[in-house]
């Protein structure tokens, strides 16, 4: 078995390379890709409307190893979260941290309740279509960015 592993660590001239997977498997490679990177933009990006910044940030979190469920999940918590800010009168009533409460409440500008309601639809039935085989997650996403 060494000879195999020194054949696969090798270059075209015998000499043995650092291939730099370290002591880490493949899959505690595939698990930590994505995990450095920074979703809360994509999330100010949907609040404050702004289509340019979403699908920007949408592009580098999948080009970080992000997976296309895991942003969907982000968005669905902005959406949620300015919701229940629109619907209640204080932090303590929406459940939400009062930092949170008050990002969502400077958003509630760019958004109609009735807005948020279908965006919220749109990224519901976007995700259940998805998981049917009707399209795919990526394509959808980028749709309802493009389409603030």
């Amino acid at each position: 078995m060494k000879i195999m592993d020194d054949f696969y660590k090798s270059n075209l001239f015998g000499e043995v390379v650092n291939v730099g997977l370290g002591d880490e498997t493949e899959t505690e490679i595939i698990e930590k890709a994505g995990k450095e990177f920074n979703i809360f933009p994509l999330t100010d990006a949907l609040g404050e409307r702004n289509k340019k910044n979403a699908w920007i940030v949408y592009e580098k979190a999948l080009a970080s190893g992000m997976v296309a469920d895991e942003i969907f999940w982000r968005l669905m918590w902005g959406v949620k979260a300015m919701l229940l800010t629109a619907k209640t009168s204080s932090a303590e009533e929406s459940g939400l941290n009062p930092f949170v409460y008050k990002k969502s409440k400077s958003f509630l500008k760019n958004w109609k309740v009735e807005e948020l309601e279908k965006l919220s639809e749109s990224l519901v039935v976007g995700y259940h279509n998805a998981r049917r085989g009707i399209g795919e997650m990526e394509t959808m996403i980028e749709k309802i960015l493009l389409s603030l």
